[in-house]
C-alpha cells in the first residue's frame, strides 16, 4: 500500500483528455442543457404566479376567436410562451458569457482605459470669459 493509500495510482495514469470519457459532456451540450433547464424552471415559476392571480376560465370571456379555450389549453399556451421567452433570455445569457472577455471585466482586463479628461478652456478659449462678462 502506498503512503497515500492507493495501491497502483500513478499520476501518470490519469489523463487530461476527457472527450472520449463516457458520461461527460462537452461545453457545448452542457450550455443546451443549462438552456433548457433554466428556461423550465423560470416557466414553472412563470406559470405558477401568472395562474395564481388569473383563473384561465376568465380568459374565455376576453377571447374573441369562435371556439372556447378551456383550461388545459390556456395552462398550456401560458407555459410554452414563458418557456420560449425563458430560452430566449437563457440563451442570450450564456451567448454573452462565452463571447465576453477572456480575463473578464474582474480586474479591468477587457475595457478600455478612460478618457483623458481635458481642461476646456484649453480648447475653446471662449470659455476663459468670467461670468460677468457674458451677454
Amino acid at each position: 500500500m502506498s503512503p497515500n493509500g492507493l495501491s497502483g495510482f500513478k499520476a501518470s495514469n490519469v489523463t487530461k483528455n476527457t472527450e472520449g470519457t463516457p458520461g461527460r459532456w462537452n461545453r457545448r451540450r452542457r450550455d443546451i442543457g443549462l438552456v433548457i433547464w433554466v428556461a423550465f424552471l423560470a416557466s414553472c415559476a412563470g406559470t405558477l404566479v401568472i395562474f395564481a392571480v388569473l383563473d384561465p376560465e376568465a380568459l374565455n370571456d376576453a377571447w374573441v376567436l369562435p371556439w372556447e379555450m378551456g383550461r388545459k389549453l390556456a395552462y398550456s399556451l401560458g407555459f410554452l410562451f414563458l418557456f420560449l421567452i425563458g430560452l430566449l433570455a437563457s440563451a442570450l445569457t450564456v451567448f454573452m458569457i462565452r463571447t465576453g472577455p477572456r480575463d473578464g471585466h474582474r480586474y479591468g482586463k477587457g475595457r478600455r482605459p478612460p478618457p483623458a479628461i481635458k481642461e476646456s478652456a484649453a480648447d475653446d478659449p471662449e470659455l476663459g470669459i468670467a461670468p460677468e462678462d457674458w451677454r
